[in-house]
């Protein structure tokens, strides 16, 4: 029997394994793929270059991912190049430059801050072009604007950009400032959009080699504890301790378990005896984002001869924002974009040539013609692979953090609960995977101290 059974081969599982392991525990993993790294995964290109199909951002903030990388011996490294940035805006390419005195922003927070100035701008035009809509609305539209920003806006980065942008557009936000004053001010002044590329900066790290490779160098430390193909398809417990049974029929005893698998995942698992039917229920609330990551290759990055980052944000279009993201081995040129909610639930039941085809017509429409030639095509869609059934990260609705969050986190006996859904710190990053999986890994020790 071991003293800890560890469900997900994850950056949350492997330093929870680790830590474990590190204080003379009895360890296993078990991945259900045939490799380590969960949501974090390599490709190999035919040239020796790699794209990043999964997680491979280290941003802000990220302390506890650094330090790992650190103590692996990896390297870090920066972006690619500098130069301006393309911003599409009701069918024009406005290339803005990019400046560095600004705090950096994830390709997230550009993200999500370009979608929430268009949701801005959007109803900005309904106040100005619907008058019934503008009376049935008029208290919904007298709230403060700053509420508006912080339940339109997921990301604290994209909330503090906005400000930024406002203050730069309309002067300082007054205090008490309504949405309906802020949509007039929108219908008076400059384009908000226009002024996105200047003020949002992506100045991130990348591991040398990928993010992979961290995932890899601590499976290789844990050794045979990690075992690949061993899908967990039933957990039986008690107060002392648990049965896991595989796919192949195989049981694995342990006194402890640590799920590292996203909410929905985890309790699709069947359990013996059966989880309360609270956490099934918060769960099914936890929607699991839905992204296609995906590259254009080229036989060089040709953004660079014309000034430009690589970088790019639109107002339309199936992909909606692109980054440089070439490998540091690589002469080629690799485009990264992201088709994101309601684009990529509807073309990831299309066909590859169509997202290819989608892809090209929004890279064409902000960088010309150039780009209209790729070498290949790469796609990871995230939402289709089994184990994972979704990327970035779980969403939670409204209300189901505040209520449930923190206490899916709480364990159930013998059975333990990490991952980037359930950290309370950097939630559906990286980091927020590596921190629970660690605080979790400590609650165990404890436990079987």
């Amino acid at each position: 029997m071991f003293d800890c059974a560890i469900v997900g081969a994850g950056l949350a599982g492997l330093v929870a394994a680790q830590y474990l392991a590190d204080r003379g525990l009895s360890v296993t993993v078990l991945e259900a793929r045939d490799r380590v790294g969960g949501r974090v995964e390599n490709r190999v290109l035919s040239d020796g270059s790699y794209v990043e199909l999964g997680g491979q951002w280290i941003g802000p903030g990220f302390d506890e991912l650094q330090a790992i990388i650190d103590s692996l011996g990896l390297e870090t490294v920066g972006l690619p190049a500098r130069g301006n940035l393309v911003v599409r805006l009701r069918g024009q390419a406005l290339e803005v430059p990019s400046t560095d005195d600004k705090p950096a922003l994830t390709p997230f927070e550009v993200s999500d801050l370009g979608q929430g100035l268009l949701r801005l701008r959007r109803l900005a035009e309904r106040l100005r072009d619907d008058a019934a809509w503008r009376r049935a609305n008029d208290a919904w539209l007298k709230q403060d604007l700053r509420r508006w920003v912080t339940t339109n806006l997921r990301t604290q980065g994209a909330q503090r950009r906005f400000g930024e942008v406002y203050s730069a557009a309309f002067g300082p936000m007054p205090k008490g400032a309504t949405l309906l004053e802020g949509l007039h001010q929108v219908n008076s002044g400059p384009d908000l959009e226009s002024m996105l590329a200047s003020n949002g900066g992506l100045h991130q790290k990348r591991v040398s080699g990928g993010m992979a490779t961290v995932a890899e160098a601590l499976a290789a430390k844990l050794g045979d504890a990690v075992r690949l193909r061993s899908e967990v398809v039933r957990v039986e417990h008690d107060d002392r301790s648990a049965r896991l049974t595989l796919a192949d029929g195989a049981v694995v005893e342990a006194r402890q378990v640590i799920s590292t698998l996203p909410p929905r995942l985890a309790v699709a698992v069947p359990h013996v005896p059966a989880l309360p039917a609270w956490r099934a229920e918060a769960a099914d609330k936890v929607a699991p984002g839905n992204v296609i990551k995906a590259f254009l290759i080229y036989d060089k990055p040709f953004w660079r001869d014309l000034g430009y980052s690589g970088q790019s944000s639109a107002d339309e279009g199936a992909v909606r924002v692109t980054f440089d993201t070439t490998s540091d081995n690589s002469d080629r040129g690799h485009l990264m974009g992201f088709f994101e909610g309601a684009d990529a639930d509807s073309l990831s039941r299309r066909s590859v040539t169509l997202r290819e085809r989608a892809f090209i017509d929004s890279v064409v429409r902000t960088f010309g013609e150039v780009a209209a030639k790729p070498l290949s095509y790469i796609e990871r869609d995230w939402a289709a692979e089994k184990f994972t059934g979704g990327c970035h990260g779980a969403h939670f609705a409204p209300g189901v953090w505040t209520t449930n969050g923190p206490i899916l986190a709480e364990p159930e006996g013998v059975l333990h609960w990490a991952g980037a859904e359930y950290a309370t710190r950097f939630n559906g990053y990286m980091e927020g995977a590596v921190r629970s999986g660690r605080e979790v890994a400590a609650v165990v020790a404890r436990n079987l101290a």
